[in-house]
């Protein structure tokens, strides 16, 4: 069997790219005989060694159809990683996926927008409904986003809902703390990635502060910054940030070293801490591979309770609080950090799923649909 994946792969900072690159290396740990090839963005590294190699050929900002048919001949499976600000809204991937008359057509949809949450109206529901029905196949993370597609017109049959896959980790502690200079002997809770406001850090902030009357030592690590180009509102909302940490008197409790952490440091930041806090405000259907990097270091979690975050409630309901709800997270992490019943009961549902989830197990889930898609 021979893949294709038409995406964007590493070095680019991209979600879509470690994705990819999570996937298929698990999909060689499955099945060591699968040819891969992946089709990239320019900007990817290329690579040619047995039974993978990376094509960085075309790009986002000219016409990509023709240098991805061409590179897509002779596979079985060709396998888009649909992201809207990836491929644009105008023609060129449906008539990508059109002229795909040799190879069966998967395409992973990774994030739905519902017209009414969209600046640009119907456009983005309108696009996935038209990539989706050209495939052969859609793959989503989420059932809310198969409840849209569905919603659209399009087969639910034609639909399987695979969770985002889960990379295991487990490093030391301390160790990690050591390496990153946090303070060992702190309760650390954990943000991670760029910060922009619909991650509202300001009421991670609020949570703290409550926290901190009943639970003796604890933190908040930021572990981002601000993007490099990041707009004028995001810059300003990291100067409110800062003034709302010294007004609460919390320069001493919030850790924001404004810093990017390469990939080789994800699993010390993630194994560090002792909760992992996503309190996000936003309204695209999209799984969060945050989310499962927290869930593969086994720390508990506590997120807004949004399609996002919609799999936590796979491991405890309870632990989804509704936007803004500062107490509630506030209450949540209290009970976390000093009931130790309810705390082992969190561990082992966050154990059960990383493993249902885990990258291989995802994996297999991947190479069982296409061997029915070439079935017939």
């Amino acid at each position: 069997m021979r893949i294709a994946y038409v995406s964007t792969y590493l070095p680019q900072r991209c979600g879509i790219a470690t994705y990819v690159d999570y996937l298929t290396r698990a999909m060689n740990k499955v099945n060591p005989e699968v040819e891969i090839e992946i089709i990239a963005e320019k900007g990817a590294f290329p690579i040619r060694r047995a039974k993978l190699e990376v094509i960085p050929c075309w790009d986002r900002r000219e016409d990509y159809v023709a240098p991805i048919l061409a590179n897509s001949k002779g596979a079985d499976i060709v396998h888009v990683q649909h992201e809207y600000s990836i491929y644009g809204f105008d023609d060129r991937l449906p008539r990508t996926l059109e002229n795909l008359i040799s190879a069966k057509r998967v395409v992973t949809i990774h994030c739905v927008r519902p017209s009414q949450f969209c600046e640009r109206g119907r456009v983005d529901e309108d696009f996935a409904k038209r990539v989706a029905e050209l495939a052969d196949e859609v793959i989503v993370h989420l059932e809310s986003q198969k409840a849209i597609l569905t919603r659209l017109g399009v087969p639910p049959k034609k639909i399987h809902v695979i969770p985002h896959g889960t990379e295991l980790s487990d490093v030391d502690k301390l160790e990690s703390r050591k390496r990153l200079g946090l303070p060992k002997d702190a309760r650390i809770m954990l943000m991670f990635g760029f910060v922009k406001p619909h991650k509202c850090l300001h009421v991670a902030i609020e949570a703290l502060d409550e926290i901190r009357k009943e639970v003796k030592n604890v933190c908040l690590f930021v572990a981002g910054g601000l993007a490099p180009t990041a707009p004028k509102k995001q810059r300003e909302y990291v100067e409110h940030i800062q003034k709302q940490v010294k007004d609460l008197g919390l320069s001493d409790r919030v850790i924001i070293p404004n810093k990017f952490y390469p990939n080789d440091d994800v699993p010390y930041l993630f194994g560090g801490c002792d909760l992992v806090l996503f309190p996000y405000y936003e309204e695209d259907r999209s799984a969060s591979g945050s989310f499962h990097l927290a869930v593969g270091a086994g720390k508990p979690i506590i997120a807004s309770r949004m399609p996002k975050f919609e799999e936590l409630k796979n491991i405890c309901d309870e632990l989804l609080i509704l936007p803004h709800n500062a107490s509630g997270i506030a209450q949540t992490a209290i009970r976390l950090f000093g009931d130790p019943e309810f705390e082992h009961f969190v561990l082992k549902k966050t154990r059960e799923y990383a493993i249902k989830t885990s990258w291989q197990a995802t994996a297999k889930k991947y190479l069982e649909l296409y061997k029915r898609v070439l079935a017939g």
